[in-house]
């Protein structure tokens, strides 16, 4: 899981035609009074390196709310939610590892992290992963400090322009699928399978990089699909699930006001990605391509 993840064939050939250079994008039609607007976000880039953000960040004081994946105008409430939620009961990681793989992990998180398993043993192994991921990500990007997400800027800019906040999931129910949909002992495979191929991953982050501030939406979804850290069924309650919850969300929320949805790029592409749902859906989206 190091990057995430046919309806008609006309719809299906349309979007592959054209859902390739862009992460914005203008909703309306089917009645709308008033456009919505879907920005993909990569939740580890600086805002600073994303093209115009500034003029599509202004984009929130043109429409009456801003829809995300979650409400995160409380941090710190959200970060003790998902570290209670990422505790094993009664279990130890040194239950799911050889003995070979957890002298692997635990040297990794000393040399990241400066502590190694016997402090950090209790926690699911997914949450170490992320972890894992995010610090090696860090470290060849030469960042010192974790940059604030995208996500959590245009949910300030709301605050600061009085709009209100929708969150399309709750952090119980995001960490849950994060952190339950898999069993601990898979789980385990995973984040053993992270670190062997730590460097495999480190150029498939920068690949993906290049594609984000492009706005490639075509080169973000093969990507994707050459993450195979998970099955296409492990998957599915990640990425399919959810963009089919929100799409029993979105339609609501479009008709009662105008909204800026801000979502992780992956959720935009593929087969049951928000761009072909909403057009199938019966609305017009197109790129925002000059601001």
């Amino acid at each position: 899981m190091k990057i995430r993840i046919l309806l008609s064939v006309c719809i299906a050939l349309f979007f592959t035609l054209t859902v390739h250079a862009q992460l914005l994008w203008k909703i309306s039609g089917k009645g709308l009074s008033k456009p919505s607007y879907l920005f993909g976000t990569h939740h580890l880039i600086e805002k600073d390196r994303i093209k115009s953000f500034d003029k599509i960040l202004d984009l929130v004081s043109q429409t009456d709310v801003v829809v995300g994946e979650m409400d995160m105008t409380d941090m710190a409430a959200m970060q003790a939610k998902i570290m209670q939620g990422a505790v094993m009961q009664g279990k130890n990681i040194k239950q799911l590892l050889s003995v070979d793989d957890y002298a692997l992990v635990d040297n990794e998180f000393k040399q990241l992290m400066g502590v190694g398993l016997d402090q950090l043993g209790t926690f699911k192994p997914m949450l170490l992963q992320t972890m894992y991921a995010s610090l090696i990500y860090f470290r060849s990007q030469n960042i010192a400090k974790q940059p604030e997400a995208v996500d959590v800027v245009f949910q300030k800019k709301a605050k600061e322009t009085s709009k209100s906040i929708i969150g399309l999931e709750t952090i119980e129910q995001q960490s849950a699928i994060m952190f339950d949909s898999l069993p601990l002992n898979r789980q385990a495979e995973i984040l053993v399978k992270s670190i062997k191929e730590k460097q495999k991953g480190i150029e498939l982050y920068n690949r993906l990089n290049e594609a984000y501030l492009g706005g490639n939406l075509r080169k973000i979804e093969e990507l994707d699909k050459e993450d195979d850290d998970l099955t296409p069924t492990e998957r599915r309650p990640l990425y399919e699930n959810r963009n089919q919850n929100w799409m029993k969300q979105l339609p609501v929320l479009l008709t009662k006001q105008s909204c800026f949805v801000v979502v992780g790029c992956m959720h935009l592409v593929g087969e049951t990605g928000l761009l072909l749902q909403l057009k199938k859906a019966g609305y017009k989206v197109e790129a925002v391509e000059n601001l």
